[in-house]
């Protein structure tokens, strides 16, 4: 496992509190899953100009367990092992840290460093380990490869194609999907909370999933 340091919990804290002075992290459990995410309670608004611009400029959402990812962490363990799964954009490393809990050969993928530190920080509090790298260029192979809210931007959808060639079989989970990308089969709607809550209202809460096979 990378990013594997013994003073991640002050690095993190550290990291969340730079963006918004008052907020911190503390433990939660989703599913099966020990999670340090913000504090239900964290200050939302009015938030001071200046903290609003580093929240927007480099928000902290590996400190929230985000709707596709949760649904997911819940759903797939359950489901055959295909193989060798790529978790692109860990976040909070919650999928791979379910999938490992049951025994899955798991990659965590994710250019955000502070990302990375969380993912293995929330796997050690979880008593399991895997690789967490920046790049699928450092995975030698995957036969699943899982976009859990990967369309918090919508350019994001155009790389699909790109990722269909690094690996055909694609699993796509986002609150944000209304119709699936072209050659995916969808796999039903489902219902998930952004934990902690960010009061979006249930626009947010739907979860569109779609399959992509060779």
């Amino acid at each position: 496992m990378s990013s594997n340091s013994t003073d991640s919990p002050s690095r993190l804290q550290q990291a969340v509190q730079t963006r918004i002075p008052e907020a911190r992290l503390v433990p939660t459990r989703v599913g099966t899953v020990l999670l340090h995410l913000l504090q239900p309670d964290f200050p939302r608004a009015p938030l001071d100009p200046a903290v609003a611009r580093a929240v927007w400029d480099s928000p902290p959402y590996w400190a929230f367990c985000w709707p596709g990812g949760g649904w997911l962490s819940q759903w797939l363990p359950q489901q055959p092992c295909p193989g060798t799964v790529v978790d692109l954009g860990c976040g909070s490393g919650i999928l791979s840290i379910a999938l490992r809990q049951k025994g899955w050969d798991v990659w965590a993928v994710d250019s955000d460093p502070e990302a990375r530190l969380a993912s293995a920080h929330n796997a050690q509090a979880n008593g399991v380990e895997f690789p967490i790298v920046a790049s699928l260029e450092e995975v030698p192979r995957a036969d699943l490869l899982v976009l859990a809210d990967f369309l918090y931007d919508p350019a994001n959808i155009a790389g699909i194609e790109e990722l269909a060639v690094f690996c055909p079989n694609l699993l796509l989970a986002d609150c944000r999907l209304r119709q699936p990308p072209p050659g995916f089969t969808p796999l039903g709607e489902h219902h998930f909370r952004i934990i902690p809550d960010l009061d979006w209202g249930d626009e947010f809460t739907r979860i569109f999933v779609a399959e992509r096979k060779p």
